[in-house]
């Protein structure tokens, strides 16, 4: 079976606006609050800064 992303092979790598450094996804995604107040996160490993953060999914953009 073939995916259309087979072709990346590792994590992903993106962009956090407000951010200059590029992070690898080390977490697709995970769902924080409850009921109306919830955001979609994606977790990030900035490997520079050793950070791992959740950041809102409409402010990752893969590079």
């Amino acid at each position: 079976m073939h995916f259309a992303n087979e072709e990346h092979q590792g994590p992903r790598r993106v962009k956090v606006l407000d951010r200059e450094d590029v992070g690898f996804v080390v977490d697709e995604g995970k769902s924080f609050g409850s009921g109306n107040a919830h955001v979609y996160c994606v977790g990030v490993h900035f490997p520079d800064t050793g950070e791992v953060k959740f950041y809102d999914k409409s402010k990752v953009t893969t590079v």
